[in-house]
C-alpha cells in the first residue's frame, strides 16, 4: 500500500512540474545590501583591477604611483611610478589594466598624461610583475595633445576585449575638431595588439581607431557573452551619453551631442541632462551593467532589452558628495560588485532577483523534462514491483 501510494504521489508530482514549468523557474535570490567600504584612507584610486592570486592593484591618480592591496592589506612600496602632468584636474594616472595572460607574463598596463616640455601627452607604459614590483618597462603608446595649453580630456581608460586586444579611450584633449579627424588617435575609441602594434583586422587600415567621434570618456566594458562594448562618455553641459560601440562607428562629436536621429552617425542609448558625469562601468550578467557618476556621486543600475536599447536605470546608492563620486566599477572574481571613490573602495553584494537568465531559461524545458521522466520511471517501477509482489503472494497461498 505504501508503495502505491508513493507513486500515485509521484506522479501527481510529475502532472504539476509539467504543467508549471512552461517558460519560467523560481530564480535563485540574493538580497542586496547597501556598499561597503573595504579599503579605507586611499589616495584617488581613479581605476583598479583584480590579479587572479586576488591582489588588487590600482592607481593613485595624482602621485603617480601604481599601488597594490594584498590580504586586505596596502603594501607600503609602490608597484611603480610613472612621472605624470597634473597641472588640470583631469590630468595624471588613469588607467590601468592586466593583461588575460597576466599569471604567465606578468603584463600590467598604464595609461597617463605627461608634460613633454611644450606639449601634454598621453602614454601607455607596460610593466612586468616581478612578485609585488614593477619591472621592464616598456612603452607602447603615445598620443600628443594638439592643443598645448589644454589640460582636459585626456581619456584613459583601458579594458582588455574577448578577442584578446587592449581597448583605449583617448579624449579629444579638448580639441574637438580632432575628434572627426580619422589621422589622429584623440576623440576615439582605440583598438591594439598587447605591444602597441596595430591589429591586421581593425577597421581602418593601418589605424588604431575602432570607432571615432568620442568627446572623452571614463568607461568601458564588453558583455561576456555577445562581445558587445559599452562605453560611458560625459557631455559638456548636457547630454551625457551611454553608447553602444561598433567597429568603425562614428558617434558625432563635434557635430552631434545626444540623439540627434542623423543616420551619419550612431545615437546613444542613453543621455543625461544635467550632467551626471557617468564613470566607470562593469558587465555583470546577461543585458545588465552597473555604472558609476562623478557629478551625482552615485552607483546606477543599467539593464537593457534583448534590442540593446534600455529597458530602465535605476539609482542603487548615493555618496552624497556631489562633484566628488564614483570613478571606476568592476565586477569582482567573487562575483560581488567594488567600485572606487576619491579615498576608497566599496563592495556590493548584487541583488539576483527576477527571472533566470536567457541561457539558464533556455535549458528549463530540458530541466522539467527530465524530472518528470525520472520521476515517472520510478512511479511505474514501483506499481509493477506492487503486482509481482502480490501475485507472488497468492500463487504461495494457492
Amino acid at each position: 500500500m505504501l508503495g502505491q501510494r508513493w507513486a500515485r504521489h509521484s506522479l501527481v508530482v510529475a502532472v504539476i512540474i509539467l504543467a508549471c514549468t512552461g517558460s519560467s523557474l523560481i530564480p535563485v535570490v540574493r538580497s542586496g545590501t547597501n556598499p561597503t567600504l573595504i579599503y579605507s584612507g586611499l589616495n584617488f584610486p581613479v581605476s583598479f583591477r583584480f590579479s587572479p592570486d586576488g591582489r588588487v592593484f590600482f592607481n593613485e591618480k595624482n602621485t603617480g604611483n601604481i599601488r597594490i592591496i594584498q590580504d586586505t592589506s596596502l603594501l607600503p612600496a609602490p608597484f611603480a611610478t610613472v612621472s605624470v602632468a597634473t597641472d588640470g584636474e583631469e590630468q595624471g594616472l588613469l588607467g590601468l589594466e592586466l593583461d588575460p595572460n597576466f599569471s604567465s607574463n606578468g603584463f600590467v598596463y598604464a595609461y597617463y598624461t605627461y608634460s613633454g616640455g611644450s606639449t601634454y601627452h598621453g602614454h601607455i607604459t607596460r610593466f612586468t610583475a616581478a612578485g609585488n614590483t614593477g619591472s621592464d618597462p616598456v612603452d607602447i603608446f603615445d598620443v600628443a595633445d594638439t592643443t598645448p595649453t589644454t589640460t582636459n580630456h585626456n581619456g584613459g581608460y583601458l579594458k582588455f576585449g574577448p578577442d584578446g586586444k587592449l581597448y583605449v579611450q583617448v579624449g579629444e584633449f579638448s580639441d574637438k575638431n580632432q575628434a572627426q579627424n580619422l589621422s589622429s588617435n584623440t576623440g576615439k575609441i582605440l583598438r591594439m595588439n598587447p605591444d602597441g602594434t596595430v591589429p591586421s583586422d581593425n577597421q581602418f587600415p593601418n589605424s588604431l581607431v575602432y570607432a571615432y567621434g568620442i568627446r572623452n570618456g571614463f568607461g568601458m566594458d564588453f558583455d561576456k557573452l555577445t562581445g558587445q562594448l559599452v562605453e560611458t562618455e560625459p557631455g559638456p553641459t548636457s547630454n551625457d551619453e551611454i553608447n553602444i560601440i561598433v567597429a568603425g562607428g562614428n558617434y558625432g562629436w563635434p557635430i552631434c551631442l545626444g540623439k540627434c536621429g542623423n543616420p551619419s552617425y550612431i545615437d546613444p542609448i542613453a543621455t543625461f541632462t544635467p550632467v551626471t558625469t557617468p564613470t566607470g562601468i562593469a558587465y555583470v550578467s546577461p543585458r545588465t551593467y552597473y555604472f558609476g557618476e562623478w557629478t551625482g556621486a552615485s552607483l546606477e543600475k543599467l539593464a537593457l532589452t534583448s534590442s540593446s536599447t534600455v529597458d530602465y536605470i535605476a539609482p542603487v546608492w548615493s555618496l552624497g558628495t556631489p562633484n566628488n563620486g564614483v570613478s571606476d566599477v568592476v565586477l569582482g572574481p567573487d562575483t560581488r560588485l567594488y567600485f572606487s571613490t576619491g579615498t576608497g573602495i566599496y563592495a556590493y553584494d548584487i541583488p539576483l532577483l527576477g527571472q533566470p537568465s536567457q541561457a539558464s531559461r533556455s535549458l528549463l524545458p530540458l530541466v522539467a523534462s527530465a524530472v518528470i521522466i525520472v520521476t515517472a520511471t520510478i512511479a511505474i517501477t514501483m506499481i509493477l514491483f506492487q503486482r509481482r509482489r502480490r501475485h507472488a503472494m497468492r500463487s504461495n497461498e494457492a
